[in-house]
Parts: C-alpha cells; sequence; structure tokens
C-alpha cells in the first residue's frame, strides 16, 4: 500500500488550476503534520490536534470533498494544516518545530501565515464547520483569540 502524502502527490499532479501553487504544498504539508507527531518538542496536549489534521486529510468526505471538487478539495485541508502548524509554532514559542519537519519547497513559516491571512479567499466562511468537524472544542476548545465572529 501506498503512503497517503504519495497518492496525494499522485492526485494534484498536473493540475494547472485555480490555486495550483497553494495546492502543490498539500503533500508537504501532510508530512509536515507527520513529522510533528515525532518531535519531542511538540507540545503534549496537541497531539491531538495534529492527529485531528492528519485524519482531516484523509477523510473522504471532509467540509469541501475531493470527490466532489477535484484537487480544489484540498484547500480546507491546507488551511486546517495551517491552523494547526500555527498554534504549535505559538505554543510552542519557536518556529524551529516547524522549519524541523518541513520539506516543502517554500519557507514554511511564511506560507503558515500566508494561508491564515487569505482564510476569507480560500475557505470562505467555512472555517468554524472545519474546526467542529475534527471536535476542536472537544481538543482543547476555542480559546477568545480563535473564536469566529
Amino acid at each position: 500500500m501506498k503512503r497517503f502524502d504519495l497518492l496525494l502527490e499522485e492526485d494534484i499532479s498536473g493540475y494547472q488550476g485555480e490555486l495550483s501553487d497553494l495546492i502543490s504544498q498539500a503533500p508537504a504539508l501532510y508530512r509536515l503534520m507527520t513529522h510533528l507527531l515525532d518531535d519531542p518538542a511538540l507540545p503534549r496536549n496537541l497531539s491531538p490536534l495534529v492527529i485531528a489534521a492528519i485524519a482531516y486529510f484523509i477523510a473522504p468526505a471532509d467540509i469541501i470533498p475531493e470527490e466532489r471538487v477535484g484537487p480544489m478539495g484540498y484547500v480546507d485541508d491546507i488551511y486546517l494544516c495551517a491552523f494547526v502548524a500555527d498554534k504549535v509554532m505559538s505554543e510552542s514559542g519557536s518556529e524551529a518545530i516547524l522549519i524541523r519537519g518541513w520539506d516543502g519547497r517554500v519557507p514554511v513559516v511564511q506560507l503558515v501565515r500566508d494561508i491564515l491571512n487569505r482564510e476569507r479567499e480560500l475557505i470562505g466562511d467555512k472555517r468554524e464547520a472545519i474546526l467542529q468537524y475534527i471536535g476542536y472544542e472537544q481538543l482543547g476548545g476555542l480559546a477568545r483569540s480563535d473564536e469566529v465572529d
């Protein structure tokens, strides 16, 4: 059986549509989440959130399903990885944890910031639905700074 990141690479290979530069980062973001689980600097309380981001990538019917919209369906998965990466960076107090686990072709910290800054463009009003899908409140609850307007 092939690793999921290799299946993901196959699924998006040749995609030249909308947001293709961002969608091409999906396999590296998935691998980042898996690498974070092995990093001893990962704050223990964030392990379930990282696992949820990995599971969300694999889930066949998430908020924006790939089966229905093709590679554009990875935008919500990408957003969630950026959301989780930002939490990890914030709670660990260091960008190094992301940099250690990153094998993408663009700087990871800037990518995470760009994705989060483009939230409305990328996922519209689906942020709350994505976080509910993974059980974010049960994984630690919505902190004041995370609440949706």
